[in-house]
């Protein structure tokens, strides 16, 4: 065997490598996103009553059942906890890996100041069924659907409002951009894109960007659509909706650069609530009082 046969053989062979790694850490990435390690509600609910966030008895919110058929026919499971005077609905999404008990301690404060609630768990999470979680991409058209119903059952004329905590926050953004019938949305510490988000992702883990297009390639094969598609600053930019960007100064999960990447795009209509020394997820438990203050004060001022 000649010479330059025997390169062009090994040559070869370290292309195949490099590709067959290159795939299979792209397939794994598409895995982690698509399929994480899920909490079950009961640990979720455990986890804020050891934090002090809530109270091991929540019976005062009264929670109904309910399940929201979507308009592709997956099962979403909720709750909903109607006020005796309530002056409108709250609709809250949780954050990856959790489940509808994450939202409860927002729910008690907005019970609270006189609205009814309804929690759900985001499909893959908790007692909701699907085959995958989608980042916000499906998530979002299941809170338009719940908002749906919410209108159907309980008249065009009542006041409903969204609030969304990490991947919670970026379908909630998504849905504004989806001719969605609600007053205000409050983001709590999601991310402006998706893509921009596994590119840091990425970076943390000392992996070069290029493993994007591997992992766009495997969304779009496997579960139909693109990291490109999930952009929730720009999809809250397409409507007026009045928008409320909350972030943990501290944060290293969804950086906080995001709520200026947000606001840049939504300005028009957004403000922005900073949490000094707070990390992904944790403006709310940093400081109960001020955040129930500012969220409070954001809704008085935007509805009737």
């Amino acid at each position: 065997m000649e010479t330059y046969q025997i390169i062009l053989i090994v040559i070869g062979g370290v292309v195949f490598l490099l590709l067959f790694f290159y795939f299979l850490i792209s397939m794994f990435l598409v895995r982690y996103l698509s399929y994480p390690k899920k909490h079950d509600i009961e640990w979720t609910h455990n986890f804020d009553v050891e934090k002090g966030l809530i109270p091991e008895d929540m019976s005062f919110l009264k929670r109904e059942p309910v399940q929201i058929v979507a308009r592709d026919g997956t099962i979403i499971e909720g709750d909903f906890s109607p006020h005796e005077n309530p002056r409108g609905i709250i609709v809250l999404a949780h954050g990856y890996t959790w489940t509808r008990e994450g939202c409860l301690k927002y729910a008690q404060f907005f019970y609270k100041n006189g609205f009814s609630i309804f929690v759900f768990d985001e499909r893959f999470h908790g007692k909701s069924k699907y085959k995958y979680t989608t980042m916000g991409h499906l998530e979002s058209k299941d809170i338009c659907d719940i908002v749906k119903y919410l209108r159907d059952k309980y008249g065009k004329d009542i006041v409903i409002g969204l609030h969304g905590e990490s991947m919670g926050a970026a379908s909630t953004m998504m849905a504004l951009g989806q001719d969605i019938d609600v007053q205000f949305a409050i983001e709590d510490c999601g991310y402006a894109s998706l893509k921009e988000l596994i590119a840091y992702q990425l970076k943390c883990m000392h992996l070069p960007k290029i493993f994007l297009f591997g992992s766009n390639l495997f969304l779009k094969l496997n579960h139909k659509y693109r990291l490109e598609d999930v952009e929730p600053s720009k999809n809250a930019a397409k409507t007026n909706i009045p928008l409320l960007i909350v972030h943990g100064h501290a944060d290293d999960f969804v950086p906080f650069y995001n709520s200026d990447l947000v606001y840049e795009d939504n300005k028009n209509h957004a403000e922005k609530y900073i949490v000094e020394g707070a990390k992904h997820a944790e403006s709310y438990e940093t400081n109960p009082q001020e955040y129930e203050r500012v969220v409070m004060d954001f809704i008085n001022r935007h509805i009737k």
